[in-house]
């Protein structure tokens, strides 16, 4: 009866080492192209968030999973959309300038973000617009960047953009997203946020992945409101507190945001 137990166990113990190797098999479904251009690749400015980098490269495909390098191949060329590394107002790559570098003046971002500003309309006063392309979004995302925040001078408020999800809207609707936003010296906000497909067609975008960030100094309870353009009527809406010390407001429409105390 004792060597029956024994071979029973050590029988069970085999199944039970066969099945988990089998549960712990990776099917490499979620994979990534990463690109090792050789030295001195070349680089084009193609807006004002990102460039083209080009020429000779190793090509591999990694599983997201597990990590397995499953191929990789020496190519004569290659390209990819990265954005900008800015030093100074001066992209140190391709050598993009900003316009108005003298009057920004920088949060130092979270680990996962980038901060993009946004550009002044010349016949809007107090106007600013930001376009960006599905490249750069894929520049954005391919540098594992998660939160875009498109900012105007002063930095007291950003438009967040988480850049998966509307790099996925973008691609979906085939379009770029263009952004309007202005800081009120009374302490609201406007913003218009569209996706605007190739032939010029304006897309309400879906509001998941874009939020409104109002930087305070010290916790502080608030009321958020908003007027939004389509119409007269005043409605309230809800901000979240960040330890990092911004107010979160979700998007709901073009219009003008207000947080009073």
């Amino acid at each position: 009866m004792l060597m029956f137990s024994a071979l029973y166990c050590v029988a069970e113990a085999e199944e039970m080492n066969v099945a988990t190797q089998t549960d712990l098999s990776c099917l490499h479904v979620n994979t990534k192209e990463i690109i090792f251009f050789f030295d001195s690749p070349a680089y084009t400015s193609v807006s004002a968030t990102s460039h083209k980098v080009y020429g000779p490269a190793t090509v591999q495909v990694v599983c997201l999973d597990c990590g397995e390098i499953l191929s990789e191949e020496t190519v004569d060329y290659a390209e990819e959309f990265r954005p900008h590394s800015m030093k100074k107002g001066q992209c140190a790559l391709c050598g993009y300038r900003e316009k108005n570098q003298m009057s920004q003046e920088q949060r130092k971002d979270d680990p996962g973000e980038r901060t993009l500003f946004a550009q002044e309309d010349t016949e809007i006063d107090g106007l600013l617009f930001l376009t960006l392309s599905r490249e750069d979004l894929a520049a954005l995302n391919n540098s594992n960047v998660t939160t875009a925040l498109i900012r105007g001078n002063s930095g007291n408020v950003a438009i967040a953009l988480e850049v998966k999800k509307v790099l996925t809207q973008t691609w979906e609707a085939e379009a770029d997203i263009y952004l309007e936003l202005a800081e009120r010296e009374d302490g609201s906000f406007f913003a218009a946020v569209n996706l605007v497909s190739r032939s010029g067609e304006e897309i309400d975008p879906d509001r998941e992945g874009i939020n409104l960030r109002f930087y305070r100094e010290a916790y502080a309870d608030v009321r958020v409101s908003l007027a939004p353009v389509s119409n007269g009527t005043i409605v309230e809406t809800k901000g979240v507190w960040d330890e990092h010390g911004y107010w979160s407001v979700q998007y709901q429409e073009e219009g003008t945001y207000f947080i009073l105390q």
